[in-house]
């Protein structure tokens, strides 16, 4: 297992630093944490897939991302000090995961300080990350970011793979891209009839990485 956080550590260190975690295991449906919650511990994802979600000012829940094995969770507010949890994480498959509490991870920093410059390396990426998002919603047509958000999830579930099951639906998708789901709907049933994905129930089957990926600036 690759692991975002320590993977720099040598691995005699890295095996310390494991053994100082509790194991938790979620089902499909389990919310990990809530948004507002106390922010006290950090996850590392061993197993499964999570959805990063968000309330907006209307009231409605929405999907920001997907995350899977080796990603951290709570790396953000361990940064940023006391604070409360910005989203809400649910288990999108059965999910096991690592955690500590933020004291003990900050002594952990301070005996590896490798931990804490990967940390700032992960949250600068994290920053141009959103920086290219924003950029996306700005100036990207919405059908566009559709396609974006497909590839991002064959990188997710099949990285490698010419032909990736996405266990999503079309609205966790249209959330994804930030786009209508009328709008997410065209530029799927576009990419079907080109027979790029098959659209099931619950599901969205990409039949051909590489075509698909030859299409993101061609929706």
């Amino acid at each position: 297992m690759q692991w975002q956080l320590i993977d720099d550590l040598p691995e005699e260190h890295r095996r310390a630093v494991l053994a100082r975690m509790q194991r938790r295991v979620f089902q499909r449906g389990d919310v990990l944490f809530h948004e507002g919650d106390p922010a006290d511990s950090l996850h590392l994802l061993a197993e499964g897939r999570v959805m990063v979600r968000r309330t907006t000012q209307l009231g409605d829940s929405v999907a920001l991302r997907v995350l899977g094995p080796g990603r951290a969770l709570g790396d953000v507010a361990i940064a940023a000090g006391p604070a409360r949890r910005t989203s809400t994480v649910v288990a999108l498959e059965p999910t096991v995961t690592l955690t500590i509490s933020f004291a003990e991870m900050r002594r952990l920093m301070a005996t590896y300080p490798v931990i804490h410059d990967r940390l700032e390396t992960l949250l600068s990426a994290r920053v141009r990350r959103l920086s290219d998002r924003l950029l996306e919603a700005l100036y990207l047509p919405s059908d566009r970011r559709v396609v974006h958000r497909l590839l991002d999830l064959c990188d997710e579930y099949g990285p490698g793979e010419t032909r990736v099951d996405i266990p999503l639906t079309q609205t966790d998708l249209s959330q994804l891209a930030g786009a209508a789901r009328p709008t997410t709907n065209r530029v799927l049933r576009s990419l079907e009839a080109q027979r790029l994905l098959t659209l099931h129930r619950g599901r969205i089957e990409v039949l051909d990485v590489p075509g698909l990926r030859q299409r993101r600036t061609a929706v």
